[in-house]
């Protein structure tokens, strides 16, 4: 008895050249990733203006390359490894965040207490395994240098978690 069957082949063959195709679009002669690349060094170079087209557009950028990044077949969420924020892609990165959402990033304690009403080292844990399992996501502060004190969560996530009540125990 065969493992897989055709059609699962199939279905499988299916998902990678999907897959291939994002990827060739994304690098291809007209695609999107050198222009979005270029836009985010401007960002994090500091030579674009705050305006609310411009967070939209940079953000739109922000989103389809880290989802160059992380994509895969199987369209199942990656997260990038805290090694990854140390790189110059993981360092234009993050900065581009920063500029995106400097006034929603808030430190874990700050995410306790709003989720949970007081900051505590449970909550904090509950934080920080939200942030694990990929339900909140994180970006490293470049201003602090120690890895244990420099991840920041998105204020709004915390909010809709805390108000759907589905952040992990």
């Amino acid at each position: 008895m065969a493992l897989f069957d055709d059609m699962l082949a199939q279905e499988i063959t299916m998902l990678v050249q999907q897959q291939q195709q994002e990827l060739a679009t994304a690098l291809g002669e007209q695609g999107f990733l050198a222009d979005d690349l270029r836009l985010l060094i401007q960002v994090a170079n500091g030579e674009c203006s705050r305006s609310i087209e411009m967070v939209s557009q940079v953000e739109a950028a922000l989103a389809r390359v880290v989802k160059v990044l992380t994509g895969n077949a199987l369209h199942l969420q990656a997260q990038l490894p805290d090694a990854f924020w140390k790189t110059e892609i993981g360092i234009l990165l993050s900065r581009t965040r920063w500029w995106i959402s400097v006034d929603d990033l808030i430190t874990i304690s700050n995410a306790a207490a709003l989720a949970f009403g007081e900051n505590t080292q449970a909550n904090r844990m509950r934080i920080v395994r939200a942030m694990d399992k990929g339900v909140l996501e994180w970006v490293p502060d470049p201003s602090v240098v120690n890895p244990q004190q420099n991840k920041r969560v998105l204020r709004p996530q915390v909010e809709r978690l805390r108000d759907q009540r589905s952040l992990p125990e």
